[in-house]
């Protein structure tokens, strides 16, 4: 049986420290496989995500959360899809 792979999409805009802690949140689940997919949303830095090796989309089309969602919900590749936002 093959294991499900989740997709996590965090979307941010300019919280760095916020999104260094909401991908370590993501790194410290049990379930594997993961898939962090972060959507830069006009943020100044997506350094503590490029760190953590999760992919990071830039999202100038549509401005906002909603938007940067559903860039990272296309761009998502698991079997499910979880979106988690920069401070939770």
């Amino acid at each position: 049986m093959r294991a499900v792979t989740i997709s996590v999409v965090i979307p941010t805009r300019d919280r760095p420290a916020l999104l260094a802690r909401a991908v370590a949140s993501v790194q410290a689940q049990t379930h594997a496989p993961l898939e962090i997919l972060v959507v830069d949303d006009g943020a100044s830095s997506v350094a503590p995500a490029r760190a953590s090796g999760a992919r990071v989309l830039a999202n100038p089309r549509t401005p906002g959360p909603s938007g940067a969602r559903n860039a990272g919900a296309a761009a998502a590749s698991g079997d499910l899809l979880a979106f988690l936002d920069d401070d939770d």
